[in-house]
């Protein structure tokens, strides 16, 4: 036998993250090692292996053994079963014809079947359509228990959480060696670690620092701190964000949003409508906390990565008038050579999207701001030696009325959800007293309440935080007294959280250069006041 009749393959393993199906990878990679010797003319050059990784979807190593058919000439790819390869009906058509195509063939190592020939091809089709119906019947079992567990205010996989002890349902008994035991599944604060939490969401939110931190600034916090992800690993900015993100520190769970009918799971989990439910675990961070860590989060995603990291002051303030997008920090040449953010200049003009696009120097914007803050810290230290600042007696009533409205959401929202863990719970032990669909419409209708009711909480609670001018006044005022002292990027982040936009507006129309710069009005927009572009359109 010559050296060029040795067919290369390679051999994909992978373990189901479906715990019936959880068969070993020393399994497989024997079973796949007997094949090769079954046939003396093919080599296994290469191993692949995917542990714990779900089926559903193709964002896995699979995609590379593909190409290494496709690129690198490989005779093709090898699987313990050919469910190995995939469980999504469309995936499977897709990628296999992929590996066709290349000349490529996908074998089982014990599904001996000869796709070439359609008796084989038919077998391999029924094997495909076996693999995914297991598949989503026992995504369909998955949902019925992970809808159970949120309904008593559990995640739906259960597992560690940081800040918190976990009490798992099933414990190895006491005294019978290798018998098991059940409690009640729940999650307690860990105290020594609730200084911390606490510490982290206030340091994200700038609080105690005169920039907020970013995930990865925390992300060594913590580690230095001695904590560890629940995998006993460091943690990243990643896995810091999403455990912030998922709002278990304040007593919330994050599940997919039920009313989109898409198949996460097989999307690779990029599906973006999800939402917030009440857990059963004790809250570290308060309400008011997790409100404005949301608010922030929110704010930061509209935001480019630039912006995010300011350059200037005025990074992402500053908003054209005439087409109300943004204006950017732009260079121009000058005669001392080419000068960096010299002006801010419309976005959209690039495009000829905007009627009256501006262009003003960048200095003559940040002066007018620095003016604004005197006028603004000037009328309040005028205003002082007769009388404090008090509420406006408008807005203090609004902000009455949103507390009572909160207190009758927030008990509102507590007997909607007694009565899901009652029905659950009384259909789990009368499941006869329940015809057809009777079930599932009361729990639909309880959740379309809830759902209602927890927007609505929300609502009323964004209105009782509303930022009012008395408190942050004095913020103003500590800009002003440090105004020199200050980076930009600490600059940019304090008039965050006084300011809602800078707008630039062109003077006389067709007037460029310095003369526009000159007539350009400016003007700022404060947080404490009704948004001036809410009703007026564009």
């Amino acid at each position: 036998m010559t050296e060029t009749e040795i067919e290369e393959w390679t051999a994909y393993l992978r373990v189901s993250t479906w715990r019936e199906d959880k068969i070993s990878l020393d399994l497989q990679r024997a079973a796949l090692q007997a094949w090769e010797r079954r046939y003396p003319n093919r080599r296994i050059v290469e191993w692949v292996e995917d542990p714990d990784v779900t089926g559903r979807n193709f964002k896995r190593k699979i995609m590379g053994c593909i190409r290494g058919v496709e690129e690198r000439g490989r005779r093709g790819i090898v699987v313990w079963k050919f469910s190995r390869f995939g469980r999504n009906d469309v995936g499977i058509a897709v990628n296999l014809a992929r590996v066709e195509r290349a000349g490529g063939d996908l074998a089982s190592a014990t599904e001996d079947i000869d796709a070439r020939t359609a008796v084989g091809k038919f077998n391999r089709r029924i094997l495909f359509d076996l693999a995914v119906f297991e598949s989503d019947r026992a995504g369909e079992q998955w949902k019925e228990t992970h809808q159970w567990r949120r309904a008593h205010g559990l995640p739906a996989t259960g597992g560690k959480r940081m800040g918190y002890v976990w009490y798992p349902r099933r414990i190895p008994h006491p005294t019978l060696r290798g018998e098991w035991t059940l409690q009640e599944e729940r999650y307690e604060v860990e105290e020594a670690a609730r200084d911390h939490i606490e510490a982290l969401f206030e340091r994200k939110l700038g609080k105690e620092l005169p920039t907020p931190d970013g995930y990865g600034q925390l992300a060594g916090w913590f580690n230095d701190l001695g904590y560890r992800t629940a995998d006993g690993n460091p943690w990243r900015y990643d896995s810091l964000r999403r455990y912030m993100q998922s709002g278990f520190a304040a007593g919330l769970l994050r599940v997919h949003d039920p009313r989109c009918r898409c198949d996460y799971t097989a999307n690779g989990g990029t599906c973006k409508k999800w939402i917030h439910i009440e857990g059963a675990q004790e809250a570290i961070i308060t309400p008011e906390t997790w409100e404005r860590y949301e608010e922030l989060s929110k704010e930061r995603a509209a935001l480019t990565p630039r912006t995010r990291n300011p350059t200037y002051p005025l990074t992402g303030l500053v908003r054209c008038g005439g087409c109300r997008k943004g204006a950017n920090a732009t260079s121009a040449r000058r005669s001392g050579g080419q000068v960096r953010g010299y002006a801010y200049a419309c976005g959209e003009s690039r495009h000829k999207l905007c009627d009256r696009p501006v262009w003003v120097q960048r200095a003559l914007v940040e002066d007018e701001v620095h003016m604004w803050l005197a006028r603004e810290v000037a009328a309040v230290v005028d205003a002082a030696p007769s009388s404090p600042v008090v509420l406006n007696d408008d807005q203090g009533r609004k902000q009455a009325r949103a507390a009572r409205d909160r207190a009758r959401l927030e008990a509102e929202h507590t007997r909607l959800m007694s009565g899901l863990s009652n029905l659950a719970a009384d259909r789990a032990l009368n499941p006869d007293a329940y015809p057809d669909g009777v079930f599932e419409q009361a729990r639909d209708r309880l959740l379309a309440q809830k759902r209602n009711v927890a927007e609505a909480l929300e609502a009323a609670a964004v209105a009782e935080v509303a930022p009012d001018r008395s408190k942050l006044i004095p913020i103003a005022v500590g800009l002003l007294e440090e105004w020199d002292t200050l980076v930009a990027a600490e600059k940019n982040a304090i008039l965050r959280s006084l300011v809602r936009r800078v707008v630039a507006t062109r003077g006389a129309k067709g007037v460029r250069g310095l003369e526009n710069s000159g007539k350009t009005k400016v003007a700022i927009h404060p947080l404490w006041d009704p948004d001036p572009w809410d009703d007026t359109p564009a």
